[in-house]
């Protein structure tokens, strides 16, 4: 049976079609190893990234000013015409193609449109009206959407769009990620991250009251007041991936503190972490109830409250034996359910019947 022709709108450094039957070693990983989705029957064509100095002037100037992605879209259009189905990663790839469609604009308007959505949810939630009716028309074009946590069926079935959410788990790759016990351990608790959603403030009053334990955390400049630092607390700049992941593996504990939000931020540091055979607490929202089992792969940590977060890093600091514990199981869940094979298995999987209800044509079967 021929394959699913699926045409990808993401940004990458190089993912050829076809690719995964050339050596491991000549392969480019896709944003969230989308790659993965050639493994499952798939035909995926992306769109070659912008080449040349003035393509990426003529691009920056035109998406800056209009504020929608629209150079990989346009630039897909062949590709298009010869799809089952468009995937957009991540959301802002999908305006444009969706308003194309809705206009009855040819090649998208023949096409299901798919869209991975990280952000939309967020904005749903906390928005203005406006942000809610921009993003209501964009979802009007859109087939369906994939989110990574239950919780935000219910966020965009508040603007009519419940019925086109997918949940699927997030993912790691368990192989890059993986325990070494030749790393000696350097740090007690670790902390890492970037994004809006840390909630570091919630640590650094936890580290206050455990003064004998040492915590690191790995952030951007200046995310951290140097005046909020407590005597046993350093701080470090982002390094490199392979750096990242020897400090996972170097850890007694790692701790993601987080901030409640739509979407479940976090769950890449908490994964990979998982994937190295560390023990993990994380911060216990409804957007990550889908990668929390309490107690048995990680620990959770109540909400902006310091002292729940310094019981729960205390205890867990003096029992050895159940932090390994955890640890084990953390890693054979990484492996079992939070893979990024897995993630786009169940992906293929929707894209498929998404494709056959449109056409009525069969590609896949799990």
């Amino acid at each position: 049976m021929p394959e699913l022709r699926v045409l990808g709108l993401f940004d990458h450094h190089g993912v050829r079609r076809h690719q995964h039957r050339l050596p491991a070693d000549q392969q480019v990983s896709g944003p969230y190893c989308v790659h993965l989705l050639m493994d499952e029957g798939i035909d995926l064509m992306p769109v070659r990234p912008a080449e040349g100095r003035v393509h990426r002037k003529v691009r920056d100037v035109i998406e800056h000013r209009s504020g929608v992605r629209v150079d990989l879209a346009v630039r897909g259009t062949v590709s298009a015409a010869r799809s089952d189905v468009v995937l957009a990663l991540l959301e802002g790839m999908a305006v444009l193609p969706s308003t194309l469609k809705q206009r009855g604009l040819p090649p998208y308007a023949n096409r299901p449109l798919a869209a991975i959505s990280c952000w939309w949810a967020e904005e749903i939630a906390t928005g203005t009206e406006a942000d809610r009716r921009r993003i209501a028309h964009a979802l009007a074009g859109i087939d369906r959407v994939f989110v990574f946590s239950r919780n935000q069926v219910e966020i965009f079935a508040s603007i009519g769009a419940g019925d086109k959410i997918v949940p699927v788990l997030f993912g790691v790759d368990p192989d890059w990620y993986c325990p070494d016990p030749a790393v000696s351990r350097r740090f007690q608790v670790l902390s890492v991250g970037i994004d809006r959603g840390r909630d570091f403030d919630t640590l650094l009053d936890a580290a206050r009251l455990l003064p004998d334990a040492r915590f690191h955390i790995v952030t951007s400049t200046g995310r951290i007041d140097p005046a909020d630092i407590p005597a046993n607390v350093t701080v470090a700049g982002m390094v490199s991936m392979t750096e990242h992941r020897e400090n996972l593996r170097a850890a007694d504990l790692v701790v993601v503190p987080t901030h409640d939000l739509a979407y479940p931020t976090g769950q890449s540091v908490l994964l990979e972490a998982m994937a190295c055979g560390r023990c993990v607490a994380v911060t216990a929202t409804e957007a990550m109830g889908d990668y929390i089992d309490d107690g048995v792969t990680n620990l959770a940590i109540p909400l902006h409250d310091a002292r729940g977060t310094a019981q729960v890093i205390g205890a867990i600091l003096a029992d050895d034996t159940r932090r390994e514990r955890i640890a084990a199981a953390a890693r054979a869940a990484a492996v079992e359910r939070f893979s990024f094979r897995r993630t786009w298995h169940e992906v293929a999987l929707a894209l498929d019947a998404l494709a056959r209800s449109s056409r009525g044509a069969t590609h896949i079967t799990d």
